[in-house]
């Protein structure tokens, strides 16, 4: 059952891609917390009303930034909710972006697929763990996690995240499938901020769609892999007393 994005009163003018996670039906009963995690791609566009609105509102107490230090370099991060963030590079710092990158497209090629998703997950195992710890964490919430789109990284951190919480195969893969209807936000703030993008419009577009079936694909192979989300982040060191913290701060009813 797909749970569409709760309204809110406020809808950030400078920040794409942006959303909280819907409550979505858990196994076991109950619901994934409304207003308990966002998501959105980069921050340093976000407008004084957009960080209030957070800050006040929202009583956003996390901002988890998954990007990594050379994205960094050419983006500002003196906003206004800079002393809430916690860098977390799911790729390696000690790596270039760039070869990072071009380690991708040779062995996965440049488009989005199941199996560059669970790349991320053999080089950027401690990094997803670390993140993960700050769900387990009722202090941590409200909480925001970001890269640069938005859906990548962003992506993968939350669904091992709706995973352990309970959130079916389906509702995951719909979820990712949202910043599908945020694609031309995000090429307009790749421009803005000066990245230089190859080909036309409508093959930018294609590059950065996120179509739900490259979620379900990536969730698959993640059981093929690993058996569960759960079991590959004990095999991070993960707890399970963790895993539980996690599943209770993010179930809401019954």
């Amino acid at each position: 059952m797909v749970i569409m994005l709760t309204a809110t009163s406020f809808q950030p003018e400078g920040i794409h891609n942006f959303r909280s996670i819907a409550p979505y039906p858990l196994r076991g009963g109950g619901r994934f917390r409304q207003q308990a995690v966002f998501r959105s791609g980069a921050l340093e566009r976000m407008t004084a009303a957009d960080a209030a609105w957070l800050r006040d509102s929202v009583q956003l107490q996390t901002v988890l930034d998954l990007r990594h230090p050379d994205e960094l370099l050419a983006a500002p991060q003196d906003h206004g909710l800079a002393g809430l963030v916690v860098p977390i590079s799911i790729f390696s710092a000690s790596q270039p972006q760039a070869e990072v990158i071009a380690e991708l497209n040779g062995l996965h090629g440049e488009g989005i697929s199941g199996r560059r998703y669970l790349h991320y997950l053999k080089i950027g195992g401690p990094q997803f763990a670390r993140a993960f710890r700050f769900f387990a964490a009722e202090a941590s919430y409200p909480l925001l996690v970001h890269c640069t789109a938005g859906k990548d990284r962003t992506g993968v951190l939350l669904a091992l995240v709706m995973d352990v919480a309970g959130v079916s195969e389906e509702d995951i893969a719909a979820e990712y499938g949202l910043s599908d209807a945020n694609v031309e936000q995000l090429i307009d703030y790749l421009v803005a901020t000066g990245r230089v993008l190859e080909g036309t419009r409508e093959q930018i577009r294609a590059r950065l769609a996120t179509p739900p079936e490259k979620m379900a694909e990536f969730l698959s192979l993640l059981r093929e892999a690993h058996g569960s989300a759960a079991a590959y982040l004990q095999s991070q060191g993960i707890t399970v007393s963790e895993l539980e913290a996690v599943r209770r701060n993010l179930r809401a009813g019954t």
